[in-house]
């Protein structure tokens, strides 16, 4: 049989038992085989027994770490072509960084997608075969492009014999009589920018025969700088071993000035150094294909300079080209990199993102927009900026814009659609009396305005007294009683009514305002809490939901200001912390869940097993509770994978000797799963939504809440 039509193996390799089981259970629907090992020692052992046409490789494990075990299999005759699929949950580009040079094919953020898993495995294998399939036929496709050959030279591996042409000395600005031919004499010609890569793209080379044609720079004796590009084949021995390079050198000096003097005239404008309207929509093409593989967003600003005639007619185009030059640069130094998308490969140092389309037009390409009103923050900051005064022909000038913006989807799916609608709204502006932006959309105007009022207003909130709490009772499985409650936040707008969270907890971690809420809800939760204690009601704690700006911003600090203020006993208090928070500097974050403990206060961790804790690291954590994820819950019990995966959290957190929560039950069949499964304690609108303290007050007596759930 082929590759494609035997049955795949697979090889997962995690220290963490959970996932490894989660991971299995998922490639086996999918039509893996499956091998297991523990630790990267034993990776290494099964390589050669089981033959495995994938590895999935946990970076994070003890002795052996991911990295160490990749470079180790990449070392073995047999593991070398075996793409490798490292499982991370740390999203820094030192560390993806790290897992390329170590020879990982491709690598999966945690928390893992179950639902997508098997199709990208399946999908890194069908590529590395592919690649494996062009790095066995470019050795006769090099030979079949070689052109325009100016200098020659070959190196015999074994006998470390090197030879260069007339023309190979020539192009170094060599001696002959006095330059030794060596790869480290070649070398020392190269530029020192690109001496490394250089070196390490021939010792690839040597090692997999494989070698892409290479544009460097060459400096020669007199201090002369050439551009050459660099071409090598290799020949191989009956082995399979590379015994000899055979290669030219070319110099394309003259070329390569030339091509990128026509490309700067032809994709720039003289007057601003800003891309023109030709590699504008080049650069906007790129960034739509972008889009659509990704389902990102992205807006063209259309900026219009007002009454720009007017400089022109008065003062002159020569005062006119300066106040257009002073323009640009302050369209360029307004805008952020975070905002921005080069338009072009080859552009101006700082000329990123925008573009003079004509006269006095100008254009701005943001992607990767999270929210379609960042566009407008972009075009409030543009129009402040231009409103400043020019200085020009020894005299200020005043100008104001107009900004039109057009939205991927919302507003057009390709180039000439998005400008011109782009344009449209700018015309629109300056209808509406110039110096103001408006969206293609006019329903999108009204929703901006809105927006961008409501972050205006969630900065007044606080000082307004506006937030407020209501509570969500946890039941006991056994005993049926209320043994704690979640604070929930809500904000009573004054003329909106109650807004839901989803509506402006992601507005207030923008604006930097979740911490200062944060610890109004952990002030106002203790407060609450002591209250209903002086009322003489039940002991109950209650949990908190603590955000990852809060967590590394002094939680502890607030945590105590709350407590001592209140006069809450510490062990009617529990935080809840996601797994991305606790996962986030592991040696850090153990230290502050260590000093919240010492204080008394209750640990849980929320929404787990969405991938990613790892077992080894939870085991360090002092928790008292895990909060099953509610997605796990929803399907129960007819999912089968949720049910097993559920049962599976609720037996290792009790051997972690862990308090077992489950959230978002809903149904009598989800309670009885629950319960028989050895579930602690239950919540969910199955027995009450959240509520406010004065019906939570209610509850907190003798059986209420859950009896007629039970009866």
């Amino acid at each position: 049989m082929t590759a494609e039509q035997r049955t795949p193996i697979a090889l997962i390799v995690d220290d963490d038992a959970m996932m490894r089981l989660l991971i299995r259970q998922t490639l086996e629907r999918s039509g893996f085989v499956c091998h297991e090992a523990g630790n990267g020692r034993d990776a290494l052992k099964l390589m050669g027994t089981h033959s495995p046409d994938i590895v999935l490789l946990d970076v994070v494990m003890p002795e052996l770490d991911g990295y160490g075990t990749c470079a180790e299999l990449r070392r073995l005759p047999e593991a070398s072509h075996v793409p490798v699929i490292m499982l991370t949950g740390l999203d820094d580009d030192d560390s993806i960084d790290r897992a390329y040079q170590a020879g990982a094919t491709d690598f999966i953020g945690k928390p893992i997608s179950w639902g997508v898993l098997g199709y990208r495995v399946r999908y890194v294998m069908r590529a590395s075969r592919a690649l494996r399939d062009v790095a066995k036929h470019q050795s006769s496709l090099e030979t079949a492009q070689r052109i325009a050959r100016l200098g020659g030279w070959e190196w015999d591996i074994p006998h470390n014999e090197h030879y260069w042409s007339a023309e190979t000395y020539r192009i170094l600005g060599l001696d002959p009589a006095q330059a030794h031919p060596s790869l480290e004499a070649f070398l020392q010609c190269v530029h020192e920018d690109e001496r490394r890569s250089t070196r390490d793209a021939v010792m690839e080379l040597v090692r997999c025969g494989e070698f892409a044609p290479r544009l460097i720079r060459i400096v020669q004796p007199g201090g002369g700088l050439r551009y050459v590009q660099l071409q090598a084949l290799c020949s191989l021995d009956g082995a399979g071993t590379v015994t000899r390079l055979s290669g030219t050198i070319q110099d394309v000096t003259e070329l390569q000035e030339a091509e990128q003097r026509i490309r700067h005239l032809a994709c720039y404008d003289g007057a601003t150094g800003l891309p023109n309207r030709q590699s504008f929509i080049e650069g906007l093409g790129k960034a739509l294909g972008v889009a659509r593989r990704h389902h990102r967003q992205l807006a063209i600003i259309a900026l219009d300079l007002d009454q720009f005639k007017r400089v022109n007619d008065t003062l002159g185009h020569g005062v006119g080209n300066e106040v257009l030059l002073a323009a640009a640069q302050r369209l360029v130094a307004t805008l952020r990199e975070c905002d921005v998308i080069s338009v072009s490969e080859q552009r101006l140092e700082g000329s990123e993102g925008a573009a003079r389309l004509d006269g006095d037009e100008f254009s701005v390409l943001l992607t990767d927009l999270d929210h379609y009103h960042d566009a407008a923050k972009v075009a409030h900051r543009l129009l402040q900026e231009l409103r400043k005064p020019f200085e020009a022909g020894g005299q200020e000038v005043f100008l104001t814009a107009s900004i039109g913006m057009a939205l991927y989807p919302l507003d057009g799916d390709d180039a000439d659609s998005l400008m011109r609608n782009a344009g449209a709204a700018m015309h629109f502006a300056k209808e509406q009396g110039r110096d103001n932006y408006q969206f293609y959309s006019r329903a999108m105007n009204a929703t901006a305005l809105e927006k961008l009022s409501m972050e205006s207003q969630l900065r007044k909130a606080l000082e307004r007294d506006e937030f407020l709490l209501h509570y969500q009772p946890k039941i006991d499985a056994a005993t049926r009683r209320v043994v704690g409650v979640e604070a929930l936040i809500r904000w009573q707008h004054p003329e909106l009514g109650i807004v839901p969270p989803n509506q402006f907890i992601p507005l207030a971690e923008e604006t930097g305002l979740i911490v200062p809420i944060g610890e109004w809800v952990l002030r106002s939760a203790c407060e609450q809490n002591r209250a209903w204690q002086r009322a003489r009601l039940p002991r109950t704690h209650i949990a908190v939901n603590i955000s990852s700006p809060h967590f590394r911003q002094g939680l502890t600090a607030s945590i105590s200001e709350a407590l001592r203020g209140s006069g809450l006993d510490p062990a009617l208090l529990e935080v809840e912390l996601t797994e991305s928070i606790l996962m986030q500097n592991v040696e850090t974050t153990l230290a502050t869940l260590h000093e919240i403990k010492e204080m008394g206060v209750r640990l849980a961790i929320d929404d787990f097993g969405t991938g990613y804790s790892s077992l080894s690291y939870l085991k360090r954590f002092p928790l008292d509770a895990l909060k099953i994820d509610r997605s796990f819950v929803k399907d129960l019990p007819r999912d089968p994978e949720d049910a097993a995966i559920t049962k599976a959290i609720i037996g290792m957190a009790h051997s972690l000797r862990l308090q077992v929560v489950a959230e978002g039950v809903e149904s009598r069949e989800q309670l009885a799963f629950l319960q028989q499964h050895g579930c602690d304690v239950l919540q969910g609108y199955l027995f009450s939504r959240p509520v406010s303290a004065r019906q939570l007050a209610q509850m907190l007596g003798p059986e209420r809440v859950a009896e007629a759930i039970w009866t």
